[in-house]
């Protein structure tokens, strides 16, 4: 089955805001085994988004998703467009109606522009809001017309209540998801995975469609297949994972989930001094649900007197070798576990640029240490990239090289 998104306003389309709602609803469709076709933003203009709406229509998919323009202003405008793409006039709905009125907490008439997010295409069924703006389903031909509001967690928070809608559900029942496979690779190169995938498939790769990207030194690869074809799938996957043992990391897990799993296991503890990251390792490892169990804390350590008096890196270190080096990392790790009392330190020193960098130290070298009980492992890096990619290039590295560390502690 063949699904299209649609994410509707000018906010995304001049840049203003990132359009996160595109790639929740392209996961979540393809684990239902509902393949998207086609992917449009569009701008806060009524006709523009009945044409996207016709547009993706003509690729005859079993559903049509299209978020945003729900709410109560003069710019929103899906619920007409749609009902001008299907030929249909808007009418009253009182089940959204009554929806709005419990949202807004009115008792009696509602406003003017209130009343607006109860208007629907005629024969819609309507999804209960997560804020104020009902969704809607409506028929369009064979297939079905799922709106939805454009602010990311509402949009989240209805869309289980969407697919389970009858209209919808009896459509998702003839869907089978694919076979399917992941691996997540650290330390080898994309060209050299997609060269090993090519030897490997040989003559026999019909039917199997393999998806290869890297993303900050790490490849992710995907392979897809009918149903039919589980056990192609998996001998693939099983074979690259012998091919490249040193590199595997997961079956498609993040790195951070992979550190927290090992160190839960294990009952052991981890802090972090961060300068050049400004917290970002923090904040990546205290994305896991539960990382309480295992994370004490960090110190940013942005100046020298923190560093000084906070993870008691030495002055004459300071002075002989400058903040970004090899023993400042490697002091930074460990007075984030004298600190903390911790089992592990990670510490991170480099300059992230774009202003700071010399010849001898340029934009991009960074130094990462990560210490236990076992000793410390401090590792240079010299990263690519803008400010950004280079944060995040030294947290990726640091999760990988405190996984490596976990692994190799006796």
């Amino acid at each position: 089955m063949k699904a299209a998104i649609i994410t509707a306003g000018s906010e995304l389309t001049d840049g203003r805001v990132l359009d996160t709602n595109t790639a929740f609803l392209a996961r979540r469709l393809d684990s239902l085994g509902v393949k998207v076709v086609l992917t449009l933003s569009v701008p806060d203009d009524r006709e523009l988004i009945v044409a996207a709406i016709n547009f993706a229509l003509g690729e005859k998919p079993g559903l049509v998703v299209i978020t945003g323009g729900l709410g109560p202003t003069e710019d929103d405008l899906t619920a007409p467009a749609v009902a001008a793409a299907l030929d249909l006039k808007l009418e009253l709905s009182g089940q959204a109606e009554e929806y709005v009125r419990a949202a807004v907490g009115a008792s009696g008439e509602l406003p003017p522009h209130q009343a607006k997010q109860a208007m629907m295409p005629p024969g819609s069924s309507v999804i209960r809001p997560a804020g104020t703006a009902p969704g809607f389903i409506v028929n369009a031909g064979g297939g079905r017309v799922v709106a939805l509001p454009g602010v990311p967690w509402e949009l989240r928070a209805m869309w289980e209540d969407a697919v389970s809608d009858p209209r919808v559900s009896r459509l998702l029942s003839a869907a089978r998801p694919p076979a399917r496979g992941r691996l997540s690779f650290y330390g080898v190169a994309e060209a050299e995975i997609g060269a090993a995938v090519g030897k490997i498939m040989g003559r026999n790769g019909a039917g199997l469609d393999v998806s290869i990207c890297s993303r900050r030194g790490e490849v992710m690869l995907e392979v897809t297949a009918d149903s039919k074809d589980e056990g192609r799938v998996q001998e693939l996957v099983k074979t690259l994972k012998q091919n490249f043992s040193d590199f595997v990391f997961s079956e498609g897990e993040e790195i951070e989930n992979v550190v927290a799993a090992r160190l839960t296991g294990m009952g052991a503890t981890l802090a972090v001094g961060e300068s050049c990251t400004g917290g970002m390792l923090g904040e990546a490892i205290t994305r896991v649900p539960g990382a309480s169990a295992f994370f004490l804390g960090g110190v940013t350590a942005y100046s020298n007197d923190v560093k000084r008096n906070l993870l008691k890196v030495r002055q004459e270190t300071l002075d002989n070798v400058g903040a970004v080096s090899e023993p400042v990392a490697q002091q930074l790790a460990l007075g984030a576990r004298s600190l903390t009392g911790s089992d592990y330190g990670a510490g991170i020193t480099g300059v992230a640029g774009p202003g700071g960098g010399t010849a001898e130290k340029p934009v991009g070298l960074v130094f990462i240490c990560v210490s236990s009980d076992a000793g410390d492992v401090v590792r240079r890096f010299d990263f690519p990239g803008g400010r950004g990619q280079v944060r995040q290039s030294a947290v990726t590295a640091a999760l990988h090289m405190l996984h490596w560390k976990i692994i190799a502690d006796p």
